[in-house]
């Protein structure tokens, strides 16, 4: 059996070698026009070795021109690269290999059929680009956002910790002008703890992209306090007084009322802010003072404004130098004190000048028609006297020298040029004609009346004196 088997292989061996040979050709070229090697473009992610490498040494990098994906081709089998994904293939790029500090070698391997599949012989780059590592601390602002509730008002507003340290590239971190946290307070009546972020903002005001920043924290706590409020008035004092001939009319200030904002307890003992009246000196002043005085000095501990910017008041106080003027009184406002019922009196002028004193502006108030005043006739006599008017004057006026009134004080028996009936002056007119006291042969009844007299004014108890007027009698009448 052995036999035959021997004999069958070795029978036209070299003819069978031949046949294999030719088989196994035949199905290389098979193979190869069926299956031929061939190359496919794949893209994948390029990921870091290393990354701290750069920083370590204080460098900050940024790949750029999208260079973090890798385009290259791989050779190989067609049923191979068919069977492939952009999975299969892993990108590395060790940040230790940098080449003049702006790219790194890319290392691209299968991750299957790797004795099957080869990726070209070409390098390719990481770009990347390189700048100095910064670090700069900033202080943290705070601001509030929406109002407090009603008759609330803002306290003490406070950030901890209040250092934010910022770390980037030197470009970036440079462009920091201001660190804020913004608390919102909107509608708050009590106290309030909050946890907020800080948001960086350029020197435009505008809130800074941060992706490209680190911080030694995320959040700082806020402490909101809420304190109570009160409308108190403002009240000015004056000291000193202006030198003769001036006076003190009054303090312009605006405003006249400010809302404070403290705790209940101290603000329950407090109604004004009084301003010492050493700050408004009216000592040897001839024009009106004007002074910016902060209100806010002469608040109690504990307490402040609620506006801060109602702090400084203009004050102005006002001084007015006093005038002197003439004015005509009439005659007819005067009345006649302590004449004797014997007398009347005749005024000799429809008015009498004076001169007063005092603020120009009561002076263009003053009205002379409604001024009335007093003469004191004790002990006059009948004939013409001048004496002295006594103005009836409230205290912004003063009378700055004597003023006189003319009048005509007449005997109300008969008159100053009395006589018998036969010699008194009747005339016709019987404007100032009196009968005698002895007229009882004259026409005293057509003449001897003090009717006509212009009005004569007497004290209180004056009355129309009508003369001894006669019936007409047995006597021969008067010539006229």
């Amino acid at each position: 059996m052995l036999k035959k088997i021997t004999k069958l292989i070795t029978n036209n061996f070299g003819l069978k070698i031949l046949a294999v040979l030719f088989s196994i050709a035949l199905w290389l070229v098979v193979v190869n026009i069926d299956d031929p090697k061939t190359t496919r473009t794949f893209t994948t992610t390029v990921s870091i070795e290393n990354g701290n490498y750069l920083t370590g040494i204080g460098k900050y990098y940024e790949i750029v021109n999208n260079s973090s994906t890798v385009t290259f081709k791989a050779s190989g089998k067609r049923s191979y690269l068919e069977r492939m994904s952009n999975s299969d293939f892993k990108a590395v790029a060790d940040l230790e290999a940098i080449e003049n500090m702006n790219r790194v070698p890319i290392d691209i391997t299968p991750q299957r059929y790797t004795s099957n599949v080869s990726v070209t012989n070409k390098t390719y780059y990481l770009e990347l680009e390189v700048e100095e590592l910064r670090s700069e601390s900033f202080v943290i602002a705070v601001e509030t956002v929406g109002e407090v509730g009603d008759q609330k008002a803002l306290g003490s507003v406070s950030i901890s910790p209040n250092i934010l340290r910022v770390s980037g590239p030197s470009s970036v971190v440079e462009m920091v002008d201001k660190v804020i946290a913004r608390v919102d307070v909107d509608n708050m009546t009590s106290d309030m703890i909050d946890s907020v972020i800080p948001l960086l903002y350029d020197a435009k005001g505008n809130e800074m992209n941060t992706s490209e920043l680190s911080f030694n924290m995320q959040s700082v706590t806020a402490s909101v306090q809420i304190l109570d409020t009160k409308e108190v008035t403002i009240n000015f004092q004056t000291s000193g007084t202006p030198p003769d001939g001036y006076e003190y009319i009054g303090t312009e200030y605006s405003p006249q009322t400010v809302r404070v904002k403290g705790q209940v307890a101290v603000l329950n003992t407090m109604n004004s802010i009084t301003v010492p009246k050493e700050v408004l000196d009216l000592t040897d002043a001839t024009e009106d003072i004007e002074k910016t005085v902060d209100v806010s000095s002469y608040l109690p501990e504990g307490v402040t404004l609620v506006d801060s910017s109602q702090a400084k008041i203009e004050v102005r106080v006002k001084l007015e130098k006093h005038e002197t003027r003439k004015f005509k009184v009439p005659t007819a406002n005067i009345a006649v004190k302590n004449l004797s019922d014997e007398y009347s009196v005749k005024f000799l002028e429809d008015s009498v000048e004076i001169e007063l004193e005092g603020l120009s502006t009561d002076l263009d108030e003053l009205d002379p028609e409604t001024l009335t005043g007093s003469i004191d006739a004790s002990g006059m006599t009948d004939g013409e006297h001048k004496l002295n008017l006594e103005l009836n004057l409230d205290d912004r006026f003063v009378l700055t020298k004597s003023a006189t009134v003319t009048v005509d004080i007449i005997d109300a028996d008969g008159g100053s040029n009395g006589g018998t009936g036969n010699t008194g002056n009747t005339g016709s007119t019987g404007n100032t004609g009196i009968t005698g006291g002895g007229g009882n042969t004259g026409t005293g009844n057509t003449g001897g009346s003090t009717s006509d007299n212009n009005n004569h004014l007497n004290n209180s108890d004056n009355t129309t004196n009508t003369g001894n007027s006669n019936s007409p009698g047995t006597g021969e009448e008067d010539d006229m």
